[in-house]
């Protein structure tokens, strides 16, 4: 852990105050470090039963071959996100929820649900569009590249072609 040393800070600064400035930042240094062992010790776990869950829906033969492979690839996706977790890689918290996602059993069950949360989420980015972005052109870029990938999962959906889970969660994902 570094240490400030309180001769370092403004010499114009009460002595009580440069002292409270060094036991502050080593409270916040202390906890931020602490805090992704935390993270991980409380992830990896849901991130192993998101993943055998997975697995054996992956080699179960009931299942279409289009779900096995959906289910096959969030196990990888998992896997991957809890080997970089215990060598202490950062993960950006959208991959952990991404990779904590188990398929439901069907999709079509759930469709008008999906449906439903889709279009209101393209909706919003609609609305985004025109209230938020100006002139920033690569935001609007971004937002419009997720309004089409929304679309065409919403599209695929409605036809009842087979949507990868990871393409309906990242289309669900909120984009702020």
């Amino acid at each position: 852990m570094a240490t400030l040393n309180p001769t370092h800070i403004v010499r114009k600064w009460p002595k009580w105050l440069a002292i409270a400035c060094v036991v502050t930042f080593s409270f916040v240094d202390r906890a931020i470090a602490d805090e992704p062992a935390l993270v991980t010790q409380e992830t990896i776990p849901k991130l192993e039963a998101a993943r055998q869950k997975d697995l054996s829906e992956a080699n179960d033969s009931s299942v279409s071959p289009q779900r096995q492979a959906d289910c096959a690839a969030q196990a990888q996706l998992a896997d991957d996100v809890i080997k970089r977790l215990q060598h202490g890689f950062p993960v950006p918290q959208w991959q952990i929820e991404l990779a904590s996602e188990v398929p439901p059993k069907s999709v079509r069950a759930e469709k008008e649900q999906l449906l439903a949360r889709l279009k209101e989420i393209r909706e919003e980015q609609q609305r985004d569009e025109r209230l938020n972005y100006g002139d920033n052109q690569v935001g609007l870029d971004r937002l419009r590249e997720r309004e089409a990938q929304t679309q065409k999962v919403i599209e695929k959906l409605e036809i009842g072609e087979f949507v990868p889970w990871s393409d309906v969660v990242q289309a669900l994902r909120d984009p702020r």
